[in-house]
């Protein structure tokens, strides 16, 4: 079972050069093979959510493979992939309010720092779009043969230290074991992680670019239609 390795940060994406690819959107649920849909913010209520989860075609190509060379009996289960505008501002503002009701002493730009940890700040930049509204961005993880999801250490979205993709490396367990598989098979497909959230994943948005050293393929998406 191999490690993860370090990963590298995330700083400076937003200088990253984007040559768009013209690439559609498609629905995670036609992706089939052991490749489920459950969006998770639909059924959170959130503002702006979609009923399905979409992501770029290539992105889609690629997790139909990785799911396919999962171990016997385990699948992948998307929670989220092109996210809207008004989805990613309600994660934002929500998060950037629970930040400054714990810590009303701190700065504002301490606060927006903080948040945007987790969340990226909500911006309709053709420059610099968040990497959900490009489609290139994924969050999931892995599932039994029902698409049930396995325990990986922390719940979707817990915005907490133990979060981290490396997180459980020095702590031996199933969860630690579970975190690697799923590295290891995203990373075999072209997949790059996000240090501070084991189940956030990109393949051609700026993140993955500045990970790879490659110009991003893909900018802003048009919402599906």
């Amino acid at each position: 079972m191999r490690p993860i390795p370090p990963l590298a940060s995330t700083e400076g994406w937003r200088e990253v050069d984007i040559v768009p690819r013209a690439e559609p959107l498609v629905r995670v649920a036609d992706i089939g093979g052991r490749v489920h849909d459950d969006p998770r913010y639909l059924a959170a209520g959130l503002p702006g959510a979609l009923p399905e989860g979409w992501v770029r075609e290539d992105v889609a190509r690629r997790l139909a493979a990785v799911a396919a060379g999962l171990p016997d009996g385990m699948t992948l289960v998307v929670w989220d992939g092109y996210r809207p505008i008004a989805t990613q501002a309600a994660l934002y503002d929500t998060y950037l309010d629970e930040l400054t009701m714990v810590h009303p002493d701190w700065p504002a730009d301490a606060l927006e720092d903080a948040a945007a940890r987790y969340v990226t700040p909500p911006s309709r930049s053709v420059e610099a779009p968040p990497p959900h509204l490009t489609g290139g961005a994924v969050d999931l993880t892995l599932g039994d043969a029902d698409g049930r999801p396995l325990d990986m250490g922390t719940s979707f979205d817990a915005f907490v230290a133990e979060a981290g993709a490396r997180a459980l490396e020095d702590v031996p367990g199933p969860a630690r074991d579970l975190r690697r598989i799923l590295f290891w098979a995203m990373s075999e497909h072209g997949f790059t992680a996000y240090a501070e959230e084991w189940w956030h994943y990109d393949h051609g948005d700026q993140f993955w670019a500045l990970a790879t050293g490659r110009p991003a393929h893909y900018g802003a998406a048009d919402p599906p239609g």
